[in-house]
């Protein structure tokens, strides 16, 4: 009896805790506007509406915190609701989890920056092409591999000459995630587990498909028509099979938030811009940076075959940022709108 009443008093003080911080949420704005929970649940109820998103998690970040959190919407076409607990498809926001875990082995000495991979371990996938020998964890964070994104069941080819040309890629990740795994003689999962989920207090969040996972993930719709999931994922890829939702999630970009005000961090070493990738773009080493009319921002997107989308980003000056997942293919044109939002609060 006692055991039920601990129980039952934890899982109120958990919904209590939801509530109270919802309720009292209030962000100040980019240009110094400020938002109370009235408009922000407004925002995202039309949003979800007009973009027809079937579930959203997400959360808004300010000064070190966790300001507004909300799980809303469906999970499946039997229109069963979400909870806190529902879990989607992070896609390539697994990217920069895996490259932080990366950059803190660097760190430790376990591997170098520029140190051409093949020396730790030999990809017997391009082994006929000698120009993968000069492929580096630089150049796999920075995606200057010459690798393509996927290969598509095809054989693993080298487009361009490696470190000349940025060219979006997960091949690149999955080989050093090899590379890393070698080392370090643990499964992928635990590495970033040490190095990542544990140290930040990231629970409920997985690479691998567990029964966990497949009691709790969210049914997507593809191209915004077909409900289901994507296919069994073979093993853990540091590419793009994290599981997770926006409040886990949301732990991880208030360290890189609070990182980016300290010097000699993991992520300084992260966020150092390697190649200009667009009028106002640069890739960095498992990030991208933005210079914005507000300042610098920092963000990483994911697309899971058009079910599964998410974005996080945050602004360096300010001290605010945002994470989101959905089961739909949405993701830009709510970062369009979300990004307006937090910059005039319409």
């Amino acid at each position: 009896m006692n055991m039920l009443k601990s129980f039952i008093t934890a899982g109120f003080s958990v919904l209590s805790f939801c509530f109270m911080m919802q309720s009292n949420a209030q962000i100040k704005t980019l240009s110094g506007k400020i938002l109370e929970t009235k408009s922000i649940d407004s925002f995202i109820r039309y949003q979800m509406d007009s973009l027809k998103i079937p579930a959203l998690s997400i959360a808004i970040i300010q000064k070190g915190k966790l300001i507004y959190y909300k799980a809303t919407g469906v999970r499946n076409e039997k229109h069963e609701a979400i909870d806190t607990a529902t879990l989607f498809e992070a896609a390539s926001m697994t990217k920069p989890v895996f490259a932080y875990a990366v950059h803190k082995l660097i760190q430790q000495g376990k591997l170098s920056l520029d140190t051409p991979l093949y020396r730790y371990y030999p990809y017997n996938d391009i082994s006929y092409d000698d120009r993968y020998k000069l492929i580096t964890a630089r150049m796999v964070l920075d995606h200057t591999t010459g690798f393509p994104n996927w290969r598509d069941g095809r054989e693993l080819t080298i487009g361009s000459d490696p470190g000349t040309n940025y060219g979006y890629s997960g091949e690149g990740y999955v080989y050093l995630g090899f590379v890393v795994s070698h080392l370090i003689h643990k499964p992928i999962e635990d590495i970033t587990n040490q190095e990542v989920f544990r140290p930040l207090g990231i629970r409920n969040s997985y690479l691998i498909e567990n029964k966990y996972v497949l009691d709790h993930l969210a049914d997507g719709k593809k191209d915004n028509k077909e409900w289901g999931r994507n296919g069994p994922w073979q093993g853990p890829n540091v590419a793009s099979s994290l599981r997770t939702e926006a409040k886990e999630y949301a732990k991880f970009v208030i360290e890189l938030m609070r990182e980016n005000r300290s010097s000699g961090t993991v992520f300084q070493q992260m966020s150092v811009p390697q190649m200009k990738i667009d009028s106002n773009k640069w890739v960095c080493l498992g990030i991208f940076m933005e210079q914005t009319p507000y300042g610098i921002a920092y963000s990483h997107g994911g697309n899971n075959n058009n079910r599964y989308n998410s974005n996080f980003k945050f602004y360096k000056d300010h001290d605010l940022g945002y994470v989101f997942f959905m089961n739909c293919h949405q993701e830009q044109a709510l970062t369009k709108r979300l990004d307006k939002f937090l910059e005039t609060a319409k």
